[in-house]
């Protein structure tokens, strides 16, 4: 079963709901619909710089499935979708491709738009040359430009981190690392200044708030030693603190 990325930016205008909200409704959207098995979503940081409108952080979001349906339906589906989910003063825009699609420019161009303004032009021309689809909805349509970085962000596997996972927000309080790998779709649980993977039995203070980030593809949970306990490094309390949505 062939993996397809999705990718959504530019949805949201200030003080409406995040584009994070409008990405988990398309995933869970194509699962109900039978047409694919959502590998989860995921949040990528793009760069804040006074020469591109942005909403509050410039984020764009990340979709990868496991495809069940042609690519022509769920194209179909994710545009409806993204037609209804979308704020009038937005600027969105929608990528999705089939991951053979995706190579080393396209993830190059995410990176790029991590550090540096990229053009629309130069996302529209890319996408064209690889046959990647590549679809604004409403504004400027600027927002082709994070909708095609998310994928290449989110096929290249390490950059950003998951905002919806299976079971990730069901978890609350402190549970052991075997209960947390048991209950969600993360592969492992890592201490982040080292890598080192801990052991079953560990226990986690999840703080009712678990965000893994995506390494080489795969969702892994980072947490760190505080107060003499482990917890994620995306915390609920610096969630609060910077403000952001998803």
């Amino acid at each position: 079963m062939s993996i397809i990325y999705i990718g959504i930016d530019d949805t949201d205008v200030p003080g409406s709901p995040g584009t994070g909200r409008v990405a988990r409704g398309l995933a869970r959207l194509l699962e109900e619909k039978g047409m694919a098995k959502s590998l989860g979503v995921s949040r990528h940081q793009l760069l804040v710089d006074d020469r591109i409108k942005y909403t509050s952080h410039n984020s764009s979001k990340g979709i990868a499935i496991e495809g069940k349906g042609r690519i022509d339906a769920i194209l179909a589906t994710a545009s409806e979708y993204m037609k209804e989910g979308y704020q009038s003063g937005a600027d969105p825009g929608l990528c999705l491709c089939e991951e053979h699609q995706v190579d080393r420019e396209i993830i190059e161009l995410g990176y790029l738009a991590t550090r540096q303004v990229v053009e629309k032009a130069t996302a529209i021309s890319l996408a064209a040359r690889h046959n990647i689809i590549l679809k604004e909805f409403g504004g400027s349509g600027d927002g082709v430009i994070g909708a095609l970085a998310a994928v290449g962000l989110r096929a290249g596997g390490n950059d950003g981190r998951l905002v919806d996972l299976r079971g990730i927000h069901d978890i609350k309080g402190i549970i052991t690392v075997a209960d947390i790998l048991k209950e969600t779709d993360v592969d492992r649980v890592v201490v982040s200044a080292s890598g080192i993977r801990l052991a079953d039995n560990e226990k986690i203070d999840s703080q009712d708030r678990i965000r893994p980030s995506l390494v080489d593809g795969k969702p892994v949970l980072k947490v760190e030693w505080k107060n003499e306990r482990w917890i994620p490094i995306e915390s609920k309390a610096k969630h609060k603190v910077t403000g952001e949505k998803g």
